[in-house]
């Protein structure tokens, strides 16, 4: 069996880089390690010993912490960046911040509850106009192109638009209740009119943005398309296609978005490249 040989750093030092390199990515760790090990050696032996003090060990603890800590954001910026999860905990986030607005004008939960029973109650019927009005104004269409998608991710793309779309409503709704509660303890027939019109604007915009980003997205895994590229030359637009194209990070497929519709390219066409 292989015996570890003794750290050549002191004490102090060898359990820093064990505590701190927990916080760097695992793939990562053992070249971070060395490289810190090395580092810290160096120092040790072009100084001595005796000649390291507190004033140095306290900024190798802070380089330390930072490095990995920047390690570990970056490893979450590019896992989370574009997912499903980070779009509906932002969107869950900022109806959570709202709610605390809301919160803070009302001065009680009591209070609150009472306000937004009226906003509510009007919010459930409004709805159904909003979102066939905001359909209705969706007229880009995609044509799907490639390996058949199979049904487990038109599913997936279904529920993910679908609670997006929840949120984006309940947002609206909170929005367009911190904008007219200070008026409704003075004006509240002028409050609850403006809350309808707020109501509205906020829930097309919302929806506006959600259905752009839902068709935005790979119809397999979900995430942001990324690296647009410009293909095709404007002044070619009845000779041969122009417009824009987005990939998939993950190699599933791309999007193919023309610059204007024409009669032979009316429509986004997704190209599937998973041929699994």
């Amino acid at each position: 069996m292989k015996q570890l040989l003794p750290s050549p750093l002191p004490r102090f030092d060898h359990n820093l880089l064990r505590v701190v390199q927990r916080l760097v990515p695992g793939e990562e760790r053992d070249d971070w390690s060395r490289t810190w090990e090395a580092e810290l050696w160096h120092l040790h032996h072009r100084r001595g010993v005796d000649r390291v003090g507190p004033c140095i060990a306290t900024s190798l603890s802070v380089g330390l912490t930072r490095d990995a800590l920047w390690l570990r954001t970056e490893y979450w910026r590019r896992s989370y960046t574009g997912t499903p999860a980070l779009c509906l905990a932002m969107l869950a986030g900022l109806c959570f911040f709202s709610a605390l607005i809301s919160l803070a004008l009302s001065g009680s939960w009591h209070e609150l509850v009472l306000y937004l029973d009226g906003p509510l109650q009007r919010a459930l019927l409004e709805t159904p106009l909003v979102v066939f009005v905001a359909f209705a104004a969706n007229s880009q269409r995609q044509v799907e192109q490639g390996p058949g998608t199979k049904k487990l991710y038109w599913m997936k793309r279904q529920l993910l638009l679908a609670a997006k779309t929840a949120l984006v409503l309940l947002l609206a709704l909170l929005l367009s209740a911190d904008v007219c509660q200070p008026l409704h303890a003075s004006l509240p027939n002028t409050a609850d009119v403006l809350q309808i019109f707020f109501f509205s604007i906020f829930a097309l915009i919302g929806l506006r943005w959600d259905f752009r980003d839902q068709e935005q997205r790979c119809k397999q895994c979900c995430r942001s398309l990324a690296t647009p590229a410009r293909v095709g030359r404007p002044s070619y637009n009845l000779l041969e296609w122009n417009g824009t194209e987005l990939i998939c990070k993950h190699g599933h497929g791309l999007l193919s978005i023309p610059e204007m519709e024409t009669s032979w390219c009316q429509s986004s066409q997704w190209i599937g490249l998973d041929l699994l």
